[in-house]
Parts: structure tokens; sequence; C-alpha cells
């Protein structure tokens, strides 16, 4: 590794106008696996796609041109690091289905001093931040 990880924070962008931003600094392994996820082209591909409207598996591997075991591992990778949201989907039929949503605006890798920052912004529902909040009060 060069340098080092100064800094690894998320940023959330909240959907109530009146919470603007806060930072959350995360442990550097964090910082490499979100790096070494989005050199790859299918992460990529999925992130853009899904930053035009939420998609399932099966729409996402048309746009994608590859397989659906390429865009389950893909999508698993990125909601583990919460960049996407998955949401259950039942259609008339009774069939459960995900749809997935990209909730990452945004990500800033600055270079200075021998070290470099990692910085994402995710966008955050009241609801989220609130069950973020609370899990976080009943660890400590």
């Amino acid at each position: 590794m060069f340098g080092g990880v100064d800094s690894f924070s998320v940023r959330r962008q909240h959907f109530s106008p009146l919470i603007t931003y806060f930072t959350h600094h995360m442990a550097e392994p964090k910082s490499e696996r979100v790096l070494n996820l989005l050199g790859d082209d299918y992460a990529r591909q999925i992130l853009a796609y899904l930053t035009k409207e939420p998609m399932l598996v099966e729409e996402l591997r048309e746009q994608c041109d590859c397989s659906e075991s390429t865009i389950y591992d893909r999508l698993d990778q990125l909601h583990s690091m919460g960049l996407v949201s998955e949401d259950l989907q039942i259609d008339p039929q009774g069939h459960h289905r995900k749809q997935y949503e990209t909730i990452l605006n945004s990500i800033n890798v600055t270079f200075h001093d021998g070290i470099y920052e990692v910085q994402l912004e995710i966008k955050e529902d009241p609801l989220d931040r609130f069950a973020r909040m609370w899990n976080g009060m009943r660890r400590n």
C-alpha cells in the first residue's frame, strides 16, 4: 500500500431539508475494500445504472451484459459496504424479488502529504438514520 489512509469517512445526505451532512469515520480496511470494489467494471456499471432508477437483478443483467451470478455477487458486495439498498418486491402472483437502488452520491479521494483520504457521500433517509443511531447507542 502506498502511503496510508489518513481517514475514511462517510458523509450521509439526509432527505430532510433541515439536516445536511455528517461525517462518520470508519476503519481503514473498509476503505481498501471500497476502492478495490470500485475498480471492478461491473460494480461501477451497476452503480451507474442504479442512479437512473431502482432495478431488479434481471434488468441489471441485461444492462451489464453479464451473468446473473456476477450481478448477485457485485450487489452483495455493494450492499455489504452500504453503497446500495435493497427493497423486497412482491408481484401479484406472490413472487418475491429484490429491487436495488444506489445510495452512493459520490466518492472523493484526496492525496496530500504522502497519504490519501477516501470520502463517500451517502443518501440516507430519516428512518435509516434513526435505526443506525439507535443501534450505536445500544452497543455503548
